[in-house]
Formats: C-alpha cells, structure tokens, sequence
C-alpha cells in the first residue's frame, strides 16, 4: 500500500484518528486489488469474514427481491468502508456486494484485524470512538436529507468527491445515477433537476463525469442555499 493509498485509508471514518502505523498494522497482509465492474463481492447469506475500503470506483450493497428488482441500501466510493459491522459480530453478511463501476479495494480479512484489536485495549477504545463519529456522522446525513433540498444535497455530495478544497475539480460518477439518487434519498428525476439547478453554480455535465468551476462556492451552496431553497419542500 502506497502513501497514497495510506491516506485514503487513515481518512475513512472507521480509522479516523488512528496513527498511520497503526492502520498499516491493522491491514497487515491486506494489498489493494483492482476489481472489474459486475463483479460480485460476497452475496447474501455468506460468513462476514471480511469487510472492504474503498480506495477507487464505486461499490453497491443491495439485497435482491422476489419480483425480480433490488433494494439497495448503500453506494460506497473512495475513503469509504463497507462489511465491517457483520464482520464484528461474526454474523452472515445481511445483503450483497458488487461492484458498479471498476474499483480498486482493499479485502480486510477479520482473523488478523480482530486478533489485533482484542490485544490492544487502548486500539480498542480508538475504535469505538471512530465508531462512535461515524454514528454522528450517519445522524448528521438524516438531518440533511430532511433539511436540505434535493440541489443542495447535490451539491454537498459533489463536494465530498471533489480531490480539491477550492478551485475547479472534475469527479466521476457511476453511469447508472440511480444509484447516486438512491443515495441522496432522491428520485432519478429528481437527480436530474438537481443538476439542472446546480448549472448556476458552475456545475456541468459531461456523461458520468461533472465538471465543477468552484468548490469552494459549491460547498457553501450546500451549506446554506438561497433562502427560497430553504424554504422549498424536499
């Protein structure tokens, strides 16, 4: 793992305030692997052995219905973690895992990491506590989606990819943009409105790829919204 890919690591919420040593001895025999778009990770069902960061591309958890569609209960991209709460109880995964566009991830297998948290009480209460932020976090997404609108959603979401704080950025994102509206708790035409919106704020489209003129104006879009979107229903 290079010290690029360390820094994704260590910014995940999971590892949020740990030592960067400290992670690379808690990933300690795990390496990044390129997987191909389609590709299944785990199904529904399997034993949580292993949990997945996110280091490039996009990953879905879903879990199939009767009728033949799917729900899908998260869409996960760079500096993001998925599989690590079965991991921890030793269950069976509750959904499945696959990836939507080509990625690149890193498998953590549960031997090694829980064998090294249970030897490290001072580790294990870092966890708890990264834990614990990313708990607030999940409650401050609630908050947002029912106190922002869907282009100030938008916005915030194009934010978190941009690699810049400030200035112009170019991100990517799954062609299939219902997976993106999933997760911006939107409708796809509703997605697509948004985007419309957001061309004031210097947003354009180019297929799965946005170009934004400036970050720093569309964070704080996101952040506060003309008064007349604050006032607007979801």
């Amino acid at each position: 793992m290079d010290e690029k890919d360390l820094k994704i690591v260590c910014g995940t919420r999971l590892f949020a305030g740990l030592d960067p040593e400290v992670v690379s001895s808690l990933l300690q025999g795990s390496a990044p692997r390129p997987r191909l778009k389609g590709q299944m990770l785990f199904e529904q069902g399997d034993p949580a052995n292993t949990f997945y960061i996110v280091l490039d591309g996009w990953v879905k958890v879903f879990r199939p219905s009767v009728m033949g569609d799917e729900a899908v209960f998260g869409v996960f991209t760079a500096g993001e973690t998925f599989g690590e709460a079965a991991m921890f109880i030793q269950g069976q995964y509750p959904a499945a895992a696959q990836v939507v566009e080509d990625a690149r991830l890193i498998a953590v297998h549960s031997d090694v990491f829980r064998k090294r948290v249970r030897n490290d009480p001072d580790l294990a209460f870092e966890m708890l506590a990264a834990m614990s932020r990313h708990l607030h976090s999940l409650i401050n997404q609630v908050e947002q989606l029912q106190t922002r609108s869907s282009a100030q959603r938008l916005a915030q979401f194009l934010v978190s990819l941009a690699p810049v704080p400030l200035g112009a950025a170019v991100v990517a994102l799954p062609y299939d943009k219902s997976l993106i509206a999933h997760r911006l708790g939107m409708k796809p035409e509703s997605l697509s409105r948004a985007f419309v919106r957001l061309r004031a704020q210097g947003v354009a489209t180019d297929g799965n790829r946005v170009m934004l003129g400036d970050v720093g104006q569309l964070r704080a879009y996101g952040e506060t919204g003309p008064l007349r979107e604050r006032m607007a229903s979801h």
